[in-house]
């Protein structure tokens, strides 16, 4: 993306404004193709559908379609988002199916992986409504989280995840789909995890294995893990001990080749990447107004905000630096706070940094899972996104303007 210095910054800011992100699109596509190599070289069948929910910006979107990537989406937003975009392969998973997003789906043919039985009688009697449409059906299954130990490692701590169907009522369900003349063509695995190990996508892969054998799912296609892996870790954070992608593929294929039903059948395995492939693809910059100092605390006052770089509110320092026009010099301990009237708004807490100065500007990198998408226009206009090629500008989302916040209101 070349060099991003404190010139560079200012240039941008002048012309366009602080706060705003910087989108690297080479960086996008060496992580996809990179996810993809790992287990293409061990099993070619591979499909990796990108994740829409982590990000959708449609210039992005459109890299994942040119890379040959499905489209991975859980709503009919993003599913209309796809189809907008000339996605011909499109996944349409998630909990909430309405009757008008199925139909579009289906008009569009994509793969309808179940997630619950009110699903199961829609589609039942869709088929029989119109027998001659052509249906591609999959079921989403309930997988119990476990380390080796049997902790769970369900994300959040729960006990047990709600998503897909759990395995006593498995065989009900897949009687009616194929009672009702219905292929499954996919089995979908997807089970969020807290820790995202490669040992998760083990205990995965072993139960879909396990499922296609008992119910004899012989015909089909889509053999999907899903997504929630570790990977695209911007720079400076630690990455030790984290898996890579070649762990998930060692890990998922490894297993999947050893079984005599999947190399029978040879399906193709899809993978869902999302935070593991589009993270380090943003970095944030923001500029310091004000320095307070306030009993025993120093702020660092910007024009960012906490909810553009973690909305989730989590509590961890993104990796970050200073960029600025003047030797930085000593340490002091900040915490660097953003421009809404909230004191939560902290985009950074008890960090050590040179001794700021209005005008210093701060890079916040890794920001670029679930941020624009959950990004809520509060207080401030949404920040736009640019991307650098042949070192010139260029505006991927402009920033938000009054009309654009007030057209979908009745005034």
């Amino acid at each position: 993306m070349g060099i991003i210095d404190y010139q560079l910054i200012r240039q941008i800011d002048e012309r366009l404004g602080s706060p705003f992100y910087l989108m690297d699109f080479e960086k996008y596509q060496q992580n996809i193709s990179s996810f993809l190599t790992a287990f293409r070289k061990r099993y070619p069948k591979t499909i990796a559908g990108y994740s829409f929910k982590t990000n959708y910006v449609p210039a992005l979107c459109k890299i994942a379609k040119d890379e040959g990537c499905f489209a991975e989406v859980v709503s009919e937003m993003e599913l209309d988002i796809a189809v907008k975009l000339g996605f011909e392969n499109i996944i349409f998973n998630g909990p909430i199916k309405r009757p008008l997003a199925l139909q579009k789906a289906i008009k569009h043919h994509a793969i309808i992986n179940i997630d619950s039985a009110y699903e199961v009688d829609y589609i039942c009697q869709y088929a029989q409504n119109y027998p001659d449409t052509e249906l591609h059906v999959g079921l989403r299954v309930n997988v119990h989280l476990a380390d080796a130990q049997g902790r769970s490692t369900v994300q959040c701590g729960l006990r047990e995840g709600r998503f897909g169907f759990p395995h006593d009522i498995l065989a009900e369900n897949i009687h009616k789909l194929q009672k009702a003349g219905l292929t499954i063509e996919s089995l979908h695995g997807h089970t969020s995890s807290s820790d995202r190990a490669a040992f998760n996508y083990k205990v995965i892969t072993d139960y879909m294995l396990s499922v296609c054998e008992e119910f004899m799912l012989n015909d089909l296609r889509y053999f999907d893990i899903g997504g929630g892996f570790f990977g695209a870790a911007p720079e400076g954070l630690d990455v030790s001990g984290r898996p890579t992608y070649e762990d998930y593929a060692k890990t998922v294929l490894g297993l999947a080749m050893k079984n005599a039903w999947f190399m029978n059948h040879r399906p193709y395995v899809v993978i869902e990447p999302g935070s593991s492939v589009v993270s380090n693809v943003f970095t944030y910059y923001t500029k310091t107004y004000q320095i307070k100092h306030i009993g025993l605390k120093n702020f660092v006052l910007v024009d960012g905000t906490v909810f553009d770089v973690k909305p989730t509110m989590h509590s961890n320092n993104l990796p970050h630096k200073i960029i600025s026009n003047r030797e930085l010099q000593g340490s002091v301990k900040y915490d660097v706070v953003g421009s809404t009237c909230m004191e939560k708004d902290v985009i950074l807490r008890d960090v050590s940094l040179p001794e700021m100065k209005a005008g210093d500007y701060i890079e916040i990198r890794g920001v670029g899972a679930y941020t624009i998408a959950l990004t809520p226009i509060f207080i401030n206009y949404l920040s736009p996104i640019l991307s650098l090629e042949n070192n010139q500008v260029k505006v991927v989302r402009k920033r938000q303007e009054l009309d654009d916040v007030i057209k979908i209101y009745q005034l």
